[in-house]
C-alpha cells in the first residue's frame, strides 16, 4: 500500500496540513480538497475510487473541480463512496444548481460524472484488492473513519473526530495493523474548542494511542495550519517513539 498526503499549497516545500485528500495507490482517494490541484491531469483522471468521510467543505469541496476537471463523456467515471447522510448533504449543499451544476441531473445517462455507492458502518467492501470497512466517528456531523486491510498490511485512517470510547477495541481488531493517520486539530489550550467541534487534541490523542503497540506507525494528521508548529511541539512532547506528523513530501509504504 503506497498512501500520499496531497495538500494544495503554492508554497512547494510547506508542511501544513491544509485542506487534503489521501491518495492510496495513486487511484483511490479519501476526501476531495487536494484532488483538483493534482498534476498532470492524467494524474487525476489515474483516481477512479473516492471516499469520503463526512459533509464539511473543507473534506468534500474538492469534488466539484475534481469532476469538472475529469469528465470525459465515456464510460470512464469515478466511483464515489460515501454514507446516505454525506450523500444527502452533497446533493442538497452542493452538487444543487446554486452552488454547482447538479451533475446527476445534467449528465446522460449514458455519460455519467460519477457512480454513486452507498457505505454502511461495519460493513466491508472490497475495493480494487482491499477490503474497506468504514466506521463512525464522534464528529458533528456523520463522519467515518476507514480501515484498508490488504495481504501484507492494514492502516486506519481516522480523522475529524473527538475521542470515542471504541477506539481502542476497533484498534484490536484490525488485523496486521502498520499504521494509524490519526486526528490531532487543536493545541491543548483550545480544547474548549475541539470539544465543541469534535476534534482532538495532542494530550487526548496521547491518551487514545497510549495502549497501541510500539510497532504501529502513529502519524497526526489534520493539523490546523494557523496553530501548526505548536501542534508539533505539543505532539512531540508526548515521547511517543512510533509517532509521526503526516508529511506531504513523504510517499508512506506499508
Amino acid at each position: 500500500m503506497k498512501v500520499r498526503l496531497l495538500v494544495p499549497s503554492v508554497a512547494p516545500n510547506s508542511r501544513l496540513h491544509f485542506p487534503f485528500s489521501v491518495l492510496i495507490d495513486d487511484h483511490i482517494a479519501i476526501d476531495t480538497c487536494g484532488l483538483p490541484y493534482l498534476d498532470p491531469i492524467e494524474a487525476q483522471r489515474a483516481v477512479d475510487q473516492i471516499l469520503l468521510t463526512h459533509s464539511h467543505i473543507d473534506h468534500v469541496g474538492g469534488l466539484p473541480l475534481f469532476l469538472d476537471n475529469t469528465y470525459r463523456p465515456d464510460h470512464s467515471c469515478p466511483t464515489i463512496y460515501a454514507s446516505e447522510a454525506t450523500w444527502d448533504a452533497v446533493s442538497k449543499h452542493l452538487l444543487n444548481d446554486v452552488i454547482w451544476p447538479d451533475l446527476e441531473k445534467i449528465a446522460d445517462s449514458e455519460t455519467p460524472f460519477f457512480k454513486k455507492q452507498i457505505v454502511d458502518v461495519h460493513r466491508p467492501i472490497s475495493i480494487d484488492g482491499y477490503q474497506v470497512t468504514a466506521i463512525p466517528l464522534e464528529h458533528v456531523v456523520p463522519t467515518l473513519g476507514y480501515i484498508f486491510q490488504g495481504e501484507g498490511a492494514s492502516v486506519l485512517f481516522c480523522w475529524d473526530t473527538a475521542p470515542f470510547p471504541e477506539f481502542e477495541n476497533i484498534v484490536a481488531a484490525i488485523p496486521n495493523l502498520k499504521a494509524i493517520f490519526l486526528d490531532a486539530s487543536f493545541p491543548n489550550e483550545l480544547r474548549w474548542l475541539a470539544e465543541k467541534s469534535e476534534h482532538t487534541t495532542p494530550g487526548q490523542f496521547g491518551q487514545l494511542v497510549a495502549q497501541i503497540p510500539a510497532d504501529v506507525r502513529i502519524i497526526a494528521i489534520h493539523l490546523k495550519p494557523g496553530h501548526h508548529d505548536e501542534l508539533i511541539d505539543e505532539l512531540n512532547q508526548l515521547g511517543l517513539p512510533n509517532l509521526e506528523i503526516a508529511d506531504p513530501h513523504t510517499v508512506y509504504e506499508f
